[in-house]
């Protein structure tokens, strides 16, 4: 292989290097909105303005042919009927007494230059008595145009060469062919006039192309900056930074979607928030009952003769603090089996009146403790429902106890059970310390709870998982709950249960 050879192949893999980084330059460019808008412009827009122009100068061409063949075809018919009416009146032969033809030969001159056609006028033997060019004059003229109009049948022609051809047959008074008039035009200067207007139309197609493509491109981004802003600033989110939010002063979808994933940051930055109390809590809650345990164990360990009073006694609370840290963990791991996708539920049929006077039979203790009065209404009774029995005790036992956890000394709490031929409905109402406004939205999200401080007061550990894993519960049993609540008044809390479970 030759240097030279060497050389043009290098300069070849070059050029195709460089046209391969063009071709990725413009393929990365159409993944982004403004060129595909640029584009949807161009189909939409640009391509049928051409469209247009062309089918108009077609359109304008054939219009003003189809003028001129008339034109011309008007010019033919009046010099026949010239030459027939000057014959008529004199009572001469145009065809015969060349001394007739001198006065009309120059109406027919004046008609050619005025039309800018040509005229001949032949007799019937298609001899050639008039030309206004002087070309054919005396000599014969047998086409087969001038045969058909001597025929006694107008002939018309638009031949390829661009020529307009009128042939009008010439009658006498006793209506008989006695000749023909012959008009060719030229529309060689219509194209010229044809071919300027199409390029002022075709400017003036691009001039408004162009401010077009300009107005379209600030449409473009005017239309893509809030995109723009939408999509940093979900990019920010995602890295982390929940304290973003985005700003779109505008009243139309854009700024929905914006409000929209500031709404969704705001659930983001509570669950986290959530998140890090319930870390803590849990962290605190585990801590105290472990830390229990080491000093109790460490006391019998290092304690020597220690009576068995003694170490019943410490193992006692031993217990209480496993029994502690057990109820945390259930909590826990009943929230995540609710969470889980395809979540079995043991349904059956049960009395709902026997689970509730379970329920309250099991929580009399601790009301008695508290001294809480708990009454039972029964609006119907030997209710059947379909459900999952020990998921369904659960949920109401979260909601009682809680009732009676955050109840005054001496207050009351009323359990109502009615039904209609669809649900069932379990009300549990206290009048105890209630809820505020603000924090009623968030009662039922895990990890929540309204005193941060008040489930280690009560002693019950406080990981504000009860009321989430109820309502989990109920939405499982397609069902509802609803609250409402005034603070220092007291809270109800209505439980939906459909009486037939529903896959």
């Amino acid at each position: 292989m030759t240097l030279d050879m060497k050389l043009n192949k290098k300069k070849m893999l070059r050029t195709i290097v460089r046209i391969r980084k063009i071709g990725r330059r413009l393929l990365f460019g159409l993944r982004t909105l403004r060129p595909k808008l640029f584009l949807s412009y161009l189909l939409v827009s640009v391509i049928p303005m051409f469209v247009l122009w062309a089918n108009t100068v077609n359109i304008l061409e054939n219009h003003h042919i189809e003028q001129r063949v008339l034109e011309i075809r008007f010019v033919s018919n009046q010099m026949a009927t010239l030459v027939t009416g000057v014959t008529g009146v004199t009572g001469a032969n145009y065809m015969d007494e060349p001394a007739m033809r001198t006065a009309l030969n120059r109406h027919i001159s004046d008609a050619g230059a005025a039309h800018s056609a040509r005229i001949i006028v032949v007799d019937a033997m298609a001899r050639v008595l008039f030309d206004s060019l002087n070309l054919y004059s005396g000599n014969t003229l047998a086409s087969a145009g001038v045969i058909q109009a001597l025929g006694g049948v107008q002939h018309s022609a638009t031949p390829d060469s661009r020529t307009i051809t009128e042939i009008a047959p010439v009658f006498d008074e006793d209506n008989a062919v006695i000749g023909a008039v012959m008009v060719t035009h030229s529309i060689t200067g219509l194209d010229a006039l044809i071919e300027n207007l199409s390029n002022l139309t075709l400017g003036f197609i691009f001039l408004m192309g162009l401010i077009v493509a300009v107005i379209v491109m600030l449409i473009a981004q005017w239309f893509i900056r809030p995109m723009q802003l939408i999509l940093a600033a979900t990019q920010k989110i995602s890295e982390g930074q929940l304290e973003e939010r985005i700003n779109i002063k505008s009243k139309d979808e854009f700024s929905d979607l914006g409000m929209a994933i500031n709404d969704m940051t705001d659930k983001l930055s509570k669950v986290e928030t959530a998140r890090q109390e319930f870390v803590s809590n849990v962290s605190h809650e585990l801590k105290t009952p472990l830390s229990s345990i080491k000093v109790l164990s460490e006391a019998l360990v290092h304690q020597e003769n220690v009576e068995g009073e003694v170490y019943k006694e410490f193992l006692i609370d031993i217990n209480s603090e496993v029994d502690r840290m057990t109820n945390i963990v259930n909590e826990l791991l009943s929230l995540v089996r609710l969470d889980e996708t395809e979540l079995p539920l043991n349904v059956s049929s049960f009395n709902l009146n026997k689970l509730l006077i379970g329920v309250i039979k099991r929580l009399r203790p601790l009301a008695e403790q508290r001294e809480v009065s708990v009454e039972f209404t029964e609006l119907r009774q030997d209710v059947a429902i379909d459900a999952d029995e020990m998921k369904i005790s659960l949920a109401i036992s979260n909601l009682v106890e809680n009732a009676i956890k955050y109840n005054y000394t001496g207050g009351h709490v009323n359990i109502l059970l009615d039904t209609d031929h669809k649900n069932a409905f379990i009300t549990v109402s206290d009048n105890g310390v209630g809820i505020s406004e603000e924090n009623q939205a968030n009662v039922f999200a895990r990890f929540f709870r309204v005193d941060k401080g008040r489930g280690r007061e009560t002693g019950e550990g406080g990981t504000g998982l009860g009321l989430a894993i109820t309502h989990k519960t109920i939405l499982l049993h397609k069902g509802s709950i609803k609250l409402t609540s005034k603070e220092e008044e007291g809270s109800t809390f209505i439980v939906r249960i459909p009486l037939h479970h529903r896959v």
